[in-house]
């Protein structure tokens, strides 16, 4: 009877043993199950976020071309025919033509700036540097803006996918400060250091409280900003309150 009684003992704690295996090895599926969901749907997004971006560089080539070629030249004969204008004796006509010439121009050169700025292989063959400058001197055109840029270091230079995407946040980044923060000065930091690239922007705006606006749908183009971050594995953060202005932080680990 005692030798039975041991191998009841014995077939309990071999049971017990199989059935914690058993749950150990259902747990571990479960566990692998759920990060590979998790791989999939990161996957999935980045893919979408990619597919969005692509889409969009080509919206933003083709209104480029436009621009260039129907808007920029149109444009260009109406200052030709400008020039045609025989000299009017009446000097009051004569400044009209004048002005009116120097307009024509200046709308062609900032169409150019701005077509180029849309244009993502132009941006490319710039570089970021100078098309930040390029962007930054538009607002400086308009006489509305004061805006300063800054380097830290050497030039540093990112793949062409990178460089567009960071160049698309940065415009995003001005085009807050001056819609939604009301700032009269923008400052841009371009600091390259031995482990990380970072580019950061800084407004005089009104500024607003975080996190009441990244969870509101004004927040959108922040989120965009966020999500483009992590398309290029680089780092977002924003620093703001309200009366203090803005700054956008943008970093790139090497």
């Amino acid at each position: 009877m005692p030798s039975s009684g041991n191998e009841l003992q014995i077939g309990i704690i071999i049971t017990t043993v199989i059935l914690l295996l058993l749950v150990a090895f259902i747990l571990f599926l479960v566990i692998v199950f759920q990060d590979r969901q998790k791989k999939a749907k990161a996957q999935l997004e980045k893919e979408l976020l990619n597919a969005q971006i692509e889409i969009q560089e080509q919206t933003l080539k083709t209104i480029s071309q436009e621009i260039h070629d129907n808007i920029g030249q149109v444009l260009s004969l109406a200052k030709l025919n400008l020039s045609t204008f025989p000299i009017n004796p009446d000097e009051k006509t004569q400044i009209k033509v004048t002005d009116t010439k120097q307009l024509v121009s200046k709308a062609i050169t900032d169409l150019r700036n701005i077509s180029r700025g849309m244009h993502g292989d132009k941006i490319s063959d710039l570089g970021l540097q100078q098309s930040i400058e390029a962007e930054l001197k538009i607002l400086e055109n308009s006489g509305q803006y004061t805006t300063e840029l800054e380097i830290i270091g050497e030039t540093y230079k990112l793949d062409a996918k990178k460089e567009i995407v960071v160049f698309r946040m940065v415009q995003e980044a001005l085009q807050n400060s001056i819609k939604h923060a009301k700032a009269k000065t923008i400052f841009v930091k371009l600091e390259n250091t031995e482990t990380k690239y970072t580019v950061s922007i800084k407004d005089n705006g009104i500024g607003f409280n975080k996190e009441s606006l990244l969870s509101a749908k004004t927040g959108i183009g922040l989120k965009n900003m966020q999500n483009r971050a992590a398309l290029i594995n680089g780092s977002f953060a924003i620093h703001s309150a309200p009366g203090i202005g803005t700054t956008i932080e943008i970093a790139l680990n090497k």
